[in-house]
């Protein structure tokens, strides 16, 4: 019976720290998910409205995943555009190829999102 309790006892300490491990990285993730949605909303695209080029500036500091970067039109069709990085944080998109119009900047980090709105002369 005393060797039962034993078992028993182990078991639950190693459960309750690996439960509070497992709580601990969730958090973190969390944390995570919050500042780089906190950098998307911050992002800033200009000038707005634009001719041939705008820039994406963006906090990057503490996203450690690639930053995927679209042009979008206003009924989602994706444009053909290049961008490039011109300093840690600011990128030059290309719209020389693209009509006049209403279109989206979309960030992706991860599997976080976000639109800024932009219009091409």
């Amino acid at each position: 019976m005393k060797f039962s309790k034993n078992i028993l006892l182990i078991f639950f300490i190693s459960f309750s720290i690996s439960f509070a491990n497992a709580e601990k990285d969730s958090l973190k993730e969390k944390a995570v998910d919050i500042e780089i949605i906190k950098i998307l909303k911050e992002a800033e695209v200009y000038p707005n409205p634009a001719e041939d080029f705008i820039y994406l500036k963006i906090n990057e500091g503490s996203i450690t995943s690639e930053i995927s970067i679209e042009v979008m039109s206003i009924i989602g069709n994706k444009m053909s555009i290049t961008h490039e990085k011109i300093n840690p944080g600011l990128y030059k998109i290309n719209l020389k190829n693209i009509p006049s119009g209403h279109y989206y900047v979309m960030l992706t980090v991860d599997t976080d999102k976000s639109l800024k709105k932009f219009i091409k002369k």
